[in-house]
This record gives structure tokens, C-alpha cells and sequence, in this order.
């Protein structure tokens, strides 16, 4: 059940009166009213897009674990040439693609010579209006620590120095 003031999904609700108006909350919301007599048809007058609302408020409002996404959508490597090639393959010059996702002739210039990277709203321009991905998935890399006696440390500098006639 999902409470009607703060969108928690929570297994019990109480009818309060805020305002003059009667909603199902939680416990917590509860002290914002005075708890009123269940209505008999309560759950079925809540309309239904006001449920999915807040169902989805809820999902969006849930953390996610950042380490155990799959991976993250980064601008790829190669994002000029794809830019290029796709604008030369519909036989467009730069100002009709800027004209086309209302950009300047100069940025889309430097887009192609790879002097500027674009941000995430002028990649969703140039994907939708060149039918490309410019973002692509990538996994995260551990760091690994090296192993031990694998690398030089500072100590090992030092007594190389003095070693050194």
C-alpha cells in the first residue's frame, strides 16, 4: 500500500484528516491530521494514475547500488568519426546538420575535429537526427593491487642510493 502524502510503500495505512481532506497515510504522515473512520470503499476511490504515480515516485526515489550496475554509458572514443561519417553518408554539409538540430555551423565543426566534446543534450540531438550511438557501455575497471615485491617502493630507492658509490 502506498501512502497518499509521502509515497511510501508501507503494509498498514491510516485515514487522517489534513485540511479538510481525508487520504491514507502511513504512521509517519499521520501525525499531520487527525485520524479519522475507515470509509468502506477507501482503496477503490484513489484514481488509478494517481497510484501508478506514486508507485513510480517510489521506484525513482529507491537508491540504487552503484556497484552492481553492469556498467556506465560513456561518450565513445571514436564519437568525430561517427559524427562525420554519418552526416557524409545522408550527403549533408555541416550547416544542414546544424541547421537540422539548431547548433551553430562552429560547433559542429569542432564536434568533427574532436576539439570539443558534446554534452549529454547535444548527444541526444545528434543520435535521434543521425540514427547513431555515441554512447556506448562500459564496464568498470578494478584497480588491482599489485603483488607483493612486484614494483619498486621508496625504500627500495633508498637503499639503491645508497648503495651508489
Amino acid at each position: 500500500m502506498i501512502c497518499e502524502l509521502c509515497g511510501a510503500d508501507v503494509p498498514r495505512l491510516k485515514n487522517v484528516a489534513i485540511d479538510a481532506t481525508i487520504l491514507a497515510v502511513c504512521t509517519d504522515c499521520s501525525r499531520f491530521g487527525d485520524e479519522v473512520a475507515t470509509p468502506a470503499l477507501r482503496q477503490s476511490t484513489m484514481p488509478p494514475i494517481i497510484a501508478q504515480r506514486l508507485e513510480m515516485r517510489q521506484r525513482r526515489m529507491t537508491p540504487r547500488d552503484v556497484y552492481t550496475q553492469a556498467g556506465e554509458l560513456e561518450l565513445a572514443e571514436d564519437f568525430p568519426a561517427r559524427i562525420r561519417q554519418a552526416r557524409e553518408a545522408r550527403g549533408w554539409k555541416q550547416a544542414d546538420l546544424g541547421a537540422k538540430i539548431n547548433e551553430r555551423v562552429s560547433v559542429i565543426a569542432k564536434l568533427e575535429s574532436g576539439t570539443i566534446s558534446p554534452g549529454d543534450s547535444l548527444v541526444r540531438k545528434l543520435e535521434r537526427e543521425l540514427g547513431i550511438k555515441l554512447k556506448e557501455r562500459v564496464e568498470p575497471v578494478a584497480a588491482k593491487k599489485p603483488a607483493a615485491g612486484g614494483g619498486v617502493t621508496l625504500g627500495d630507492l633508498i637503499k639503491m642510493r645508497e648503495d651508489r658509490p
